[in-house]
């Protein structure tokens, strides 16, 4: 049956039995006409060109709604968080009122900060003594961890007796009032850096003799001999100090010798540098050694060491 309704067949109509004919005009009836098949392709069209509306109104307000962001994102650029700067610490009133509290004072122009120094044995200040020799051997007391020995040493220009190495005391001519022990050393001309005489408190350790407040001794002989306390920063890295270059430059003081025992104090503060290398403040928390030496310009020399301490601060 085609769309039409002048189309439908004429025999049918006309010369079918009554049952063709009922068929047919249910048929008829049941079949929609041309407007009503028109209005339905309209409206399915309608709702078709609705949808693709819909669909690209939706797409271009999603593309509007990005590209607002991306403007905004442009725009707006928040500002990068403020930088907070730390506070300098403060020290307290309870570590002002406290010495040992107190942060070292700072290093003189030119002169490098104190660094600690490792591994550390450190003097309780309960036993000053360093040798007073009676014992007769090379050893120093095993005091507050003090476990060197007496060496002596030179540049190897000169003669020296003894020669070098460890040392023992000898007996002092009449005596010293109650000692009878002491070092003794003489030697001829030297023509580089002289002649020491040496004791590492605890070999290879940073030793602290912070507790006390400097050395004394008694000492005689003809010439000038120099008390030396060496750090571990001024002590070359191969004989376990921390120096690279121009090493050796130890605190000292120089001491006239007299013919007669005089008894000697030297206290840390008086402790000044030859000049020639690293200047590291001098602190008693990082000791290595104390020497007896006579630089090479005064050579020949003649000297007696005897009753060698620390003092209290």
């Amino acid at each position: 049956m085609t769309d039409d309704d002048s189309l439908e067949p004429s025999r049918l109509r006309n010369d079918g039995t009554d049952l063709e004919q009922s068929v047919l005009d249910s048929a008829t009836e049941d079949q929609p006409t041309r407007a009503a098949r028109q209005a339905v392709f309209s409206f399915v069209l309608a709702d078709h060109r609705a949808r693709q509306q819909r669909g690209l109104t939706v797409g271009i307000a999603l593309s509007a709604v990005a590209a607002a962001a991306g403007v905004a994102l442009f725009v707006y650029r928040p500002a990068p968080p403020p930088v907070t700067l730390a506070a300098e610490p403060q020290v307290s009133a309870s570590s002002k009122a406290s010495p040992s509290a107190r942060p070292p004072p700072p290093s003189p122009s030119g002169a490098s900060a104190f660094e600690p120094c490792t591994p550390l044995t450190v003097a309780e200040g309960k036993n000053p003594l360093i040798d007073d020799f009676e014992d007769g051997d090379e050893r120093a007391p095993r005091l507050e961890h003090r476990t060197g020995v007496w060496e002596l040493f030179n540049d190897g220009t000169g003669t020296q007796s003894p020669k070098p190495g460890m040392v023992s005391p000898v007996r002092i001519p009449g005596g010293r009032g109650a000692s009878h022990f002491a070092l003794h050393s003489a030697g001829g001309k030297f023509s580089k850096w002289g002649s020491s005489l040496s004791l590492e408190f605890n070999p290879r350790h940073c030793y602290d003799a912070s507790a006390y407040g400097g050395i004394e001794f008694w000492a005689r002989g003809r010439g000038e001999v120099r008390v030396v306390l060496k750090m571990t920063q001024v002590m070359a890295e191969e004989f376990g100090g921390s120096c690279t270059h121009d090493c050796y430059d130890g605190h000292a003081k120089r001491i006239k010798l007299t013919r007669d025992f005089q008894h000697v104090v030297v206290r840390w503060e008086d402790l000044k540098q030859q000049g020639f290398g690293a200047p590291p403040r001098f602190d008693a928390r990082s000791l290595d050694a104390v020497d007896f030496s006579v630089l090479a310009e005064e050579t020949p020399f003649d000297y007696w060491i005897d009753d060698v301490s620390f003092i209290p601060r």
